[in-house]
């Protein structure tokens, strides 16, 4: 059985960089697949055991010239909810010393370079060539000495990455400059350069490096939001604090007014208003009772509950987002994948074109190597591919971590980028467009006192646990009526299978339940016939209440709309999408609930087969389609369709096998990630577009004489910082 792996890996610049990784991995015959992330400073390797070990797999990155480690294996990180956990608080430590590392090298290497600015043009002094060359010997030996420790040793193994294009200009002025310098009288050294060269490179990844930390923050985020302490109820009653990763799968928990949810779970005893805002994005606090279910990290309003734990450490939705997240940053959308391939090659491209340079300076300028040098510098300076490889998976990152804090989880990264083009989309019906619980829609009094009804309703339904009985309950106790069962005592009840239930209140007998019970009860008038005539065409189920006599109520139930369901649906027509719904419910209650939402297409009464059937030939038709479900019975359809869309409500396989995962359940965030993927491919070709302008313009004009070494360096800076920025823009997305 194939594995899969997560490493750290440290000393990539650029996507020759991740090429090479990938590659060499790829060589051995266990390897399945190999995926490296440049921004994420991530690897995900799948492999056989059998043919390859993990200390294989370390190696070839550590032969490759970078340093690996499985992610996860450091001092001091035991967090209880797993690797997930361990990585990101990791990747922050580390990206924190990155960060400061990087400034301290450009400090030293800016000081020295003013140093030697000033020896250059205002401070003349005896030998001040020779301090000048130290001085940059100096800014080379620590500041700049990354760029020689891999750049040189890529290049003799015959795979040179960006620093290589630096190693190679910078050390190519400093050498020529010190054989100036130390054997000639000449004074044409371009120590100068070299200082500027590396100073404005170190600029730049130093800016470079703290943009990306921002831009891989989604992951820290959600972490931040984990509680940290648990009241944790003892066998004796008594409650006792402990760190919220000790909390064990059935504890008892006491949740206080204003405090973080400490695990997934339910609640047992009392109620709250919860904001799930940072799991579903929705703003709005969920009233949550007895039997309902909480997720961990989520904030508890003003009132205490008592829960108990159902799922700790990495079985909790909050590990579970993360992990999703962290997988859709790692994996490369196929645009990336061309880039890879593309900026491997372009290294040598550059090499080529700079050789090209310097022989044709030297052969066609005026002769000298000195001439011919300083163009020769600006186009290994300048052109870096540091912006092609960072183009798309920047991009990626962002946009996936946004996605995640609106409550839009990206499983596949493919997803992300093909979303845009869905021009048909097909819904379940039951929990993806409905609630999927019955509801009171409608209620008629026939009897004078509406209060009275309701109560008696209320009295009958509290004895039964008939799934209709709820909504009757849940209708009447709503904030509209405030009618209490407690002013009717029952007794004599009964539940009569198919039919309803009965029951004595004040030595009289109350009927409530289908019309064939009516029927049977012998109640039902022309005009009450008619009634339930009417709402049984609407798609509703009607419950009677009456006495021996006459019908004294109607309740017309319904699987609810969900409130958003229309509206997005709407927008979806706007964007030109076709809308089918694919049900197996029956015809009549489909066409009510299509017509009301505004769906084009409906098929009705229709199996699991079936559904996957309609998704295809949609296919044929030219449609590019998604698929909307939340049951196991449309995972054969999410799974045929082009973007799969689980409602995370819904069950593990439907989740599973969705694309795209929205958190809430809620119809919008569907639209939402459309929108988030045309706002992401569009960044992506925003930033490919630059990377390959500027390299396409800077190499020509390096070439022909017109860019100085210098300039090229804070040009290439600029270039990389421009489409990590350009990337951030995505976290201000709004639909």
């Amino acid at each position: 059985m194939n594995k899969t792996i997560q490493l750290e890996i440290t000393g990539m610049t650029c996507a020759s960089c991740v090429l090479h990784i990938e590659n060499d991995l790829k060589e051995f015959e266990g390897v399945e697949e190999a995926v490296v992330n440049l921004p994420m400073k991530r690897g995900s390797v799948t492999f056989n055991p059998d043919k390859v070990s993990m200390d294989d797999i370390l190696k070839s990155v550590k032969k490759s010239g970078y340093v690996a480690q499985i992610a996860g294996k450091h001092k001091g990180h035991h967090k209880h909810g797993g690797d997930v956990e361990d990585h990101a608080g990791h990747a922050q430590a580390e990206t924190k010393t990155h960060v400061r590392e990087r400034m301290i090298k450009f400090l030293v290497a800016l000081i020295l370079s003013i140093v030697i600015l000033i020896l250059g043009f205002v401070w003349k002094i005896d030998r001040g060539m020779e301090v000048m060359m130290v001085l940059s010997f100096i800014i080379i030996l620590y500041s700049g000495r990354e760029f020689f420790k891999r750049g040189i040793p890529d290049l003799l193994r015959g795979r040179p990455a960006m620093d290589t294009l630096v190693a190679l200009g910078v050390g190519a002025a400093f050498l020529y400059s010190s054989y100036l310098t130390l054997f000639t009288t000449k004074h044409e050294e371009y120590f100068m350069d070299v200082a500027i060269i590396v100073t404005f490179i170190l600029l730049g990844r130093f800016l470079e490096a703290k943009a990306k930390g921002k831009a891989s923050g989604a992951i820290r985020k959600l972490l931040e939001l984990s509680a940290k302490i648990a009241h944790r109820i003892g066998k004796d009653g008594k409650i006792e604090d402990i760190s919220a990763d000790h909390v064990k799968m059935g504890d008892l928990l006491r949740v206080k007014p204003g405090e973080k949810i400490p695990t997934d779970g339910v609640i047992i005893e009392g109620y709250g208003a919860i904001d799930e805002s940072m799991v579903t994005g929705e703003s709005i606090p969920n009233d949550k009772g007895e039997g309902d279910k909480i997720i961990g990290a989520t904030l508890n309003g003003n009132t205490a509950f008592t829960m108990k734990a159902t799922k700790v450490g990495s079985e909790t939705v909050l590990s579970q987002i993360i992990k999703m997240v962290q997988d859709a940053q790692m994996h490369k959308a196929p645009i990336q994948k061309l880039v890879d391939i593309v900026a491997g090659y372009f290294v040598w491209g550059v090499i080529v074109i700079a050789t090209i340079t310097l022989l044709g300076w030297s052969f066609y300028g005026d002769g000298t190597i000195a001439k011919a040098l300083i163009p020769t510098v600006a186009v290994l300076i300048i052109a870096c591919p540091c912006a092609l490889g960072l183009a798309t998976p920047i991009s990626i990152v962002v946009g996936s971590g946004k996605g995640a804090q609106l409550g839009i989880l990206i499983k596949k990264t493919e997803s992300l980028e093909k979303a845009h083009k869905i021009t048909a989309i097909a819904f379940d019906k039951t929990g993806t467009i409905t609630k999927g619980h019955p509801e009171v829609q409608e209620f008629k009094n026939l009897n004078g006192d509406e209060g009275q009804a309701l109560g008696i309703a209320l009295a009958l339904e509290e004895h039964s646990e008939h799934p209709l009985a709820k909504s009757v309950i849940n209708f009447v106790k709503s904030a509209e009526f405030g009618v209490r069962s407690a002013e009717f005592k029952v007794i004599n009840f009964k539940a009569l299978t198919g039919l309803g239930v009965k029951g004595d209140i004040d030595n009289k007998t109350y009927y409530l339940g289908s019309s064939r019970y009516m029927e049977e009860l012998k109640v039902l008038s022309t005009d009450t016939n008619k009634q339930i005539s009417d709402w049984q065409e609407k798609g509703y189920t009607v419950l009677s209440l009456s006495d021996d006599k006459k019908v004294l109520a109607f309740f017309g139930v319904q699987d609810g709309i969900k409130e958003t369901s229309k509206e997005a649906i709407e927008l979806l027509k706007k964007r030109h999408i076709k809308t089918v719904m694919l049900t197996g419910d029956n015809e009549k209650v489909a066409n009510t609930i299509a017509k009301e939402v505004g769906i084009d297409e409906v098929h009705s009464g229709i199996t699991p087969d079936k559904k996957t059937e309609i998704i295809a030939d949609l296919q044929k038709q030219g449609y590019f389609v998604a698929m909307v479900g939340d049951g196991i019975n449309d995972s054969p359809a999410i799974a045929q369709s082009d973007v799969g869309i689980a409602m995370g409500t819904g069950t593990d396989v439907a989740v599973e096998t969705g694309d795209l995962v929205l958190v809430k359940g809620d119809l919008m965030k569907a639209v939402e990630a459309i929108e988030l993927s045309s706002a992401t491919l569009r960044n992506i070709k925003q930033n490919l577009f630059w990377a390959f302008i500027y390299n396409s313009i800077g190499i020509p004009l390096a070439a022909l004489g017109f860019l100085s070494p210098a300039f090229s360096a804070g040009a290439m800076a600029f270039s990389s910082i421009s489409v990590v920025l350009n990337a951030l823009r995505l976290k201000r997305f709004k639909v």
